[in-house]
């Protein structure tokens, strides 16, 4: 999203943190199985921590005991066996045999074969193999609770499986010929919602599965899911309840299976990765996943399976510049892209400084900048500003450097993502002693929590007779429900000398939506009437799940990450206009991609038109936003003009109060 949910760090994730989730295990990417060799050992002989992991040694043959393990099968709960005709699991909890003709676990839980072999024998049988996978010979548990018995599993098309799972209540779907379970345990939701319990698009048309990572609320669809929903249903509705070509003369629907995005540590994303990008090995995902653990999972799954990624949320620079051939695209762009606003702002700033007074006008100015350095987004934009922002003539180096004092102070914090306890009294302390003119702030919630409360309520005794600072924030605090009780609670007004009020010292750089609205407020009110009530700010949800979708109409069998990520240059560089949601440009074209192998069009989104380079980095400049008196947010106030360097529209000091 490129206002509400983005600009607030995700959205949900202050909602996670206050319902008491392990905040710094947001980003842990320490080793998660292993930190020794020796914490191997209970997994068995012959394995050795690698980089977290326990592998095999080479030479030796460690199949029998862990080759991957995971969550089981259904009827055990034991880790996956081996691939390569491994033998199941043979710890407490028996695993999954491997893709050969081997057995499955034999412990107190019996894993189920998947290659040929036999469930578990033990007090709680793991289900049979099935042919293919499993083999067409395969036992189940022999106990009061054994698995069912292996049975011919084999397929064309996902109807096939609706024969052989009549008295499943899930769906199965034919991959490889093979019928393999649409849901699991951090999966449980599947794409069109209209279509769950009936599964026509399934049964009838052979649909193409696509993959989806969001916040599920114990597995229901929340507004995330919605946006993705909305996409999946407009697109299979208006082309005829038939879907896509993919080079073939049949109509595919398109079924999107969604997981959860947020677990404790990276690697509790691997089952739902795999049972994606392997198990159903699905060609492209939207991932609205935080930035470690989309990094991680691109680089432990998507990349080795050759599988698109669309990001909705924003990213890195590292991730924006890892050689991914493409696979990784951006509704976002990075903070290279967006912080060059910056640089016109704070010259807008320091001019009105000196139009009230606040600074003289050949005084220099002094600069705080309090940097999250922990968030790798807010780490990309204070290394941006310090590498390019200037201001009295020098750059922010030299500003730090200038005798006899300092005109710059750099204030290193940790975010509240890691530590939400923290009340920041040392930065609050550090701003207070520097005494700048001009605070910028990158950081999560901690600006409006804390550090600037802190700030106006210790000012006057600490500098009296000296003006208040501005206040330059950035976009992770676009739509802080913190802000309206901090304006409420300002007393700017009644200082001796009386101070400018703060909501006219606060105004912030964010992703700049749509400059024509059109498009966005179409999705709106379909948003509204499928669901009720209108979500602002989700757009990007909604237009990454629409790029993905035409990119994939635009495609040929067999279904890629690379063959997506040359059809989304099909469908974002050409000329002709195409809005995402319903119209009959998407059925016009999506019967010319059937056979046309080289018409190209623009799909504009809910966002705006594609900014995109041809490796999937966004390209829009930030946006400025300010506030009104009662501390609600203007958003656009002012765009970046490309040829000019320069902000227009109207600033933010020259609008008239908010009646």
């Amino acid at each position: 999203m490129r206002k509400n949910l983005a600009s607030r760090a995700f959205g949900w994730l202050p909602l996670i943190l206050v319902l008491g989730s392990g905040c710094s295990l947001v980003y842990d990417l320490s080793p998660d199985q292993c930190g020794t060799n020796s914490d191997c050992d209970h997994f068995g002989p012959n394995l050795s921590c690698n980089s977290g992991v326990c592998v095999c040694l080479a030479g030796h043959n460690c199949s029998a005991v862990m080759t991957t393990g995971g969550t089981g099968g259904k009827g055990g709960t034991g880790g996956t066996g081996g691939t390569d005709g491994g033998t199941g699991g043979t710890l407490a909890t028996g695993g999954d045999a491997g893709m050969g003709p081997e057995t499955g676990g034999t412990s107190a839980v019996g894993g189920g074969g998947t290659g040929g072999g036999t469930g578990g024998t033990a007090a709680k049988g793991g289900k049979g193999g099935t042919s293919g996978r499993g083999g067409t010979t395969s036992t189940g548990g022999t106990s009061p609770e054994g698995g069912a018995a292996g049975m011919s599993d084999t397929c064309t098309t996902h109807a096939d499986c609706f024969l052989t799972h009549t008295d499943d209540a899930d769906p199965y779907a034919c991959v490889n010929n093979q019928c393999v379970e649409l849901k699991s345990k951090e999966c449980p939701v599947i794409l069109p919602l209209s279509d769950n319990g009936v599964w026509n698009t399934l049964r009838s048309t052979d649909a193409v599965i696509l993959g989806a990572f969001a916040p599920l609320n114990n597995g229901l669809p929340e507004v995330v899911t919605r946006n993705y929903d909305l996409a999946v249903d407009e697109f299979w509705k208006h082309t005829g309840q038939g879907g896509i070509f993919t080079g073939s003369g049949q109509r595919r629907g398109i079924v999107m299976v969604v997981c959860e995005d947020y677990f404790n540590v990276s690697a509790q994303l691997l089952p739902p990765a795999r049972h994606l990008m392997e198990e159903l090995q699905v060609p492209g995902v939207v991932s609205a996943l935080f930035l470690p653990d989309q990094q991680y999972i691109f680089e432990q799954v998507a990349q080795p399976n050759n599988v698109f990624m669309m990001m909705p949320l924003y990213s890195s620079q590292m991730l924006i510049d890892l050689p991914d051939d493409g696979l990784v695209w951006h509704m976002l762009s990075g903070a290279n892209s967006l912080s060059v606003s910056y640089q016109p702002l704070v010259d807008m700033t320091v001019d009105h400084l000196k139009s009230v007074g606040s600074l003289g006008a050949s005084e220099d100015v002094k600069l705080a900048m309090v940097k999250a350095t922990d968030e790798p987004f807010l780490a990309d934009t204070s290394a941006y500003l310090e590498a390019h922002l200037q201001y009295n003539g020098k750059s922010m180096a030299d500003n730090a450097a200038a005798t006899p004092d300092s005109l710059y102070d750099p204030i290193n914090v940790q975010s509240s993502y890691f530590d939400s306890a923290d009340k920041q009294t040392t930065a609050i302390t550090s701003i207070l002693n520097f005494a700048p003119h001009l605070v910028i702030g990158n950081t999560v919630s901690e600006m409006l929590k804390w550090i600037i409360p802190g700030v106006e309520a210790s000012w006057d005794a600490k500098n009296p007779g000296r003006q208040r600072p501005f206040y330059i924030l950035g976009a992770l605090d676009y739509n802080d429900p913190q802000m309206p009780t901090l304006i409420a609670a300002d007393r700017s007004l009644v200082a001796q000398p009386p101070q400018i009020p703060l909501y006219q010292r606060i105004q912030g750089i964010n992703w700049p939506a749509a400059v024509d609205t059109t498009v966005y407020d179409a999705y709106q009110l379909r948003y509204e009437s499928a669901y009720g009530g209108q979500f602002p700010g989700y757009e990007n949800f909604y237009d990454a799940t629409y790029y993905l979708l035409y990119a994939l109409a635009a495609s040929r069998t067999p279904l890629t990450g690379s063959g997506l990520v040359k059809s989304m240059l099909r469908v974002t560089k050409g000329t002709t206009e195409v809005d995402v949601g319903p119209n009959d440009a998407m059925v016009q074209f999506v019967n010319q991609f059937k056979t046309d192998t080289t018409v190209k069009i623009k799909v504009v989104g809910a966002m705006g038109p594609p900014n995109w380079d041809d490796f999937g980095a966004r390209n829009d400049a930030g946006s400025v936003w300010c506030l009104n008196n009662f501390g609600g947010y203007v958003p656009d106030q002012l765009r970046y003009d490309s040829d000019s360097s320069m902000l227009t529209g109207t600033s933010c000091f020259d609008q008239p109060p908010p009646q």
